[in-house]
Parts: structure tokens; C-alpha cells; sequence
């Protein structure tokens, strides 16, 4: 009887084990979880972007007001006849 108990408690520590550290386990259901949670964010960040360049190119086929206001932002561009003023602040001189 004493064989029993001792194997019968061996299958139960192994099979145990195996539910947690073996293959398709606790402990990799765990580790699965938090990859798919880095993918899923990572998919959110590249959807958001892709979003925004697809707002950008949409506005860009607009028309050339859209490219204007991008190149006075973004390069600094002054049409002939226009006079440029920078206004700064005093609380970015000092």
C-alpha cells in the first residue's frame, strides 16, 4: 500500500509540474500573455501613425494651401512682398 501512495503521489508531483513549468504550462501562457499585450500595443502605436500620415497625405491632395502653411511652418517660407517679424518674449531672452 505504502508502493501506492508513493507512486500515485510521484504522478501527481509530476503531472503537476507539468502544468505548470512544461510545455503549453502556466508559466508560458504567462510569458505568451505578455507578448501578445507588447504586440497589441505596439500594433495600437503603428495604426496611430499610419493614421496620421494617411490625414496628412489626404490633406497634401487637397490643395496647395495645406503645402504652403507646411513649408512657412517647416521651412520658414516668406512670399515676395511679405514683411517678416519674430516676435520674442521676455521670458525666453533671458
Amino acid at each position: 500500500m505504502k508502493l501506492f501512495a508513493l507512486l500515485l503521489l510521484l504522478v501527481i508531483g509530476y503531472l503537476s509540474y507539468d502544468v505548470y513549468f512544461g510545455r503549453n504550462g502556466v508559466v508560458q501562457q504567462d510569458h505568451m500573455q505578455a507578448k501578445l499585450e507588447h504586440v497589441a500595443n505596439k500594433t495600437k502605436q503603428y495604426e496611430l501613425r499610419n493614421q496620421a500620415l494617411e490625414d496628412e497625405i489626404s490633406d497634401l491632395k487637397q490643395g496647395n494651401r495645406v503645402i504652403e502653411e507646411l513649408a512657412r511652418s517647416e521651412l520658414g517660407m516668406v512670399k515676395p512682398n511679405e514683411e517678416f517679424y519674430r516676435v520674442i518674449d521676455k521670458s525666453e531672452s533671458k
